[in-house]
């Protein structure tokens, strides 16, 4: 007979069965803690703009160019007065402006790379001598580094900037390294560029200032009578070469002001000009002697044709190098 019906009661009534604690894996705690890190650590990369830093602006041929590296060098650029600070302001101009210093650093990027096939490089610490070099320097004296703390740069900035630029120079010099100017190219640059070549007249000149024309017109009479001009320069002259006598050497005339030059075009060799006053001031010149217009000989034009040409070509063949290796990198802008 059912106990129940008995009226027995069960001797565990109506307790539920007693179920154990499960326990819980140390890996689920492990990914647990990993998580609350990289929550945190995300948080704060994103809070003080570390993230933003991180973040690629582009690559070149998978390189990465960070944000932080162009923001670096939009700042250089302004330092250096290529940007205006101003246009940095306007979204739209700065984004122009961002666009164009990336192009820069996707350049540099190209050009490290090529450098480095070629087997290019700069010793450690030439850049500081040939700095140097460029900049007069003394024995024993940075100029690299004087130069940075007067510019209110960076030193490493500044190093790293001259280096490149090393770089740059031995690689170009290597890739044009064929480029070549016949005479027959200087011949011929020579004779359909004649007119570039004219030696305008010139005038060996001196000149004398006074402040009032009292005083001009006495001193000119004096001149006239004989009187040593350079002498008078030195002794009644208010500035223009006085301590040379007013001697202002070999001049183009036409470059002179205007109403001095016209005084000067219409006074024979070795002779002087009218009382002329320009600005408030009163002048003299004498015309000391003259030399003719003429051309330039060949002679002694044509190593300077055949440098610029020379230039000229180098340039523009490593203008269709670099070119050439852009198209072929696979670049990537995210701006």
């Amino acid at each position: 007979m059912d106990k129940e019906a008995m009226g027995v009661e069960s001797p565990v009534g109506d307790l539920e069965p007693v179920r154990k604690p499960s326990r819980v894996s140390p890996w689920w705690w492990g990914l647990v803690v990993v998580l609350i890190l990289l929550g945190a650590t995300g948080a704060w990369l994103l809070s003080t703009g570390t993230w933003k830093g991180w973040m690629a602006v582009a690559r070149v041929d998978g390189t990465r160019i960070t944000r932080s590296e162009l923001d670096e060098h939009l700042a250089f650029l302004v330092r250096q007065g290529r940007v205006r600070p101003e246009a940095l302001a306007d979204p739209e101009s700065r984004q122009r402006t961002e666009r164009s210093a990336l192009d820069e650093l996707i350049t540099r990027q190209i050009l490290v790379r090529e450098a480095q096939r070629l087997g290019i490089s700069v010793g450690p610490g030439e850049e500081d001598f040939v700095f140097g070099k460029a900049h007069g320097a003394q024995w024993g004296e940075s100029k690299l580094v004087d130069t940075a703390k007067k510019s209110g740069e960076d030193v490493n900035r500044l190093r790293q900037e001259v280096r490149r630029q090393l770089f740059t120079t031995r690689l170009a010099e290597k890739v044009t390294s064929d480029v070549a100017v016949s005479d027959d190219d200087v011949q011929r640059y020579y004779q359909a560029h004649a007119q570039a070549f004219s030696i305008p007249g010139m005038a060996h000149l001196r000149l004398l200032i006074v402040d009032s024309r009292e005083e001009a017109e006495r001193l000119r009479r004096q001149a006239l009578a004989g009187e040593d001009f350079g002498k008078l320069v030195q002794e009644h002259a208010k500035g223009g070469a006085k301590e040379r006598g007013g001697d202002l050497g070999w001049v183009d005339p036409g470059l002179l002001p205007p109403a001095i030059a016209t005084a000067v075009a219409a006074t024979p060799r070795k002779g002087l000009t009218p009382v002329i006053e320009a600005k408030g001031r009163f002048y003299i010149v004498r015309v000391e002697d003259r030399q003719d217009p003429r051309q330039a000989p060949f002679s002694e034009m044509q190593e300077q044709i055949r440098g610029m040409l020379t230039t000229e070509r180098k340039q523009a063949a490593f203008g269709a190098w670099l070119s050439e290796r852009r198209r072929s990198a696979r670049i990537e802008v995210y701006l």
